[in-house]
């Protein structure tokens, strides 16, 4: 198993691009330096083509793409964390997001804004599941996370 040593600011970034999603666009990791690369699929310069040669030199070895998060993922977030809500009107409303419609994760998101705690709450825990996740992923690929402390 590969130790990769990283500040908590480097893993917040990890955890952070895992959900991050934008078409032609893949991050990945380096499980030597805990450098995080972005590579598109278009406009890409000479200095873009020498990095994307170098991730495919190393893929699979030192670079490992970063999964992202899926929209089921996201859905079934949602869901988990409406049952933690502690407010019964908010709950309803957001359970009624759930239920269906056009645009659930806006709609859920514009419902949470309306309680600036809840929607904070959200949010970190979100950060908390999506940490989870990249740990997960990690051990998936034989990588042991070691934190550094910061100087």
């Amino acid at each position: 198993m590969k130790i990769l040593k990283i500040t908590k600011d480097q893993f917040k970034e990890l955890a952070d691009t895992y959900d991050t999603h934008t078409d032609g666009m893949d991050w990945y990791l380096n499980i030597e330096t805990g450098e995080i690369v972005m590579l598109r699929d278009f406009d890409v310069d000479d200095e873009e083509e020498e990095l994307n040669e170098l991730v495919e030199e190393g893929f699979n070895m030192t670079y490992f793409r970063i999964p992202q998060r899926d929209s089921n993922e996201g859905y079934c977030d949602m869901v988990d964390f409406t049952e933690t809500v502690q407010d019964a009107a908010l709950r309803l409303e957001l359970c009624d997001i759930l239920n269906g419609g056009r645009k659930i994760f806006r709609r859920f998101k514009d419902e949470l804004s309306s309680n600036k705690t809840e929607l904070e709450r959200y949010y970190r825990y979100l950060e908390s599941r999506n940490r989870d996740r990249i740990l997960d992923w990690l051990e998936e690929i034989n990588v042991q996370l070691a934190l550094e402390t910061e100087q």
